[in-house]
């Protein structure tokens, strides 16, 4: 997968995806709105994600790049089918239906990879290596570095 940003219009929230460039401007699609961006030689040549292009901050986490609405129908439909199963008296059935949603979690989790993510402005790195000194997400860490005014900002 080649790598791609992913990351919201400071002006209209519309979503702005771009390619890594050694660029300096990016224009909004939607609203036409010109703003900085922060690229660096790591996002350029080693494809590493370091500060985030979008708000210039260093503080980012890593978690799977699965769409979460789809995960939580497949729980939801594991937990369905178990309570039918449930209310027909068959208790082997509705264990062997969560034990199948279980395995199904199982393999998405081992077969989707990872995205890197901001915690100030939710922008989003697919296809790019993973930087070792970003964890997985932190609700500490979001309450103290979310919604940070981007660098650069007056």
């Amino acid at each position: 997968m080649p790598p791609i940003i992913h990351f919201k219009c400071r002006a209209c929230e519309h979503e702005v995806v771009i390619p890594p460039s050694p660029t300096e401007r990016v224009t909004c699609p939607q609203c036409k709105t010109e703003f900085q961006v922060f690229m660096n030689d790591s996002i350029l040549s080693q494809d590493l994600v370091t500060t985030c292009v979008s708000c210039g901050h260093d503080t980012l986490y890593v978690q799977k790049d699965f769409n979460r609405t789809a995960g939580m129908a497949i729980v939801g439909l594991g937990i369905a089918a178990s309570l039918y199963f449930f209310a027909r008296s068959r208790p082997v059935f509705a264990m062997g239906a969560l034990g199948l949603t279980a395995l199904i979690d199982f393999f998405a989790y081992w077969l989707v990879g990872e995205v890197t993510v901001c915690y100030s402005c939710h922008a989003i790195y697919r296809g790019f290596k993973r930087n070792s000194e970003h964890e997985p997400f932190d609700l500490k860490k979001l309450e103290k570095y979310g919604g940070r005014t981007p660098r650069g900002s007056p």
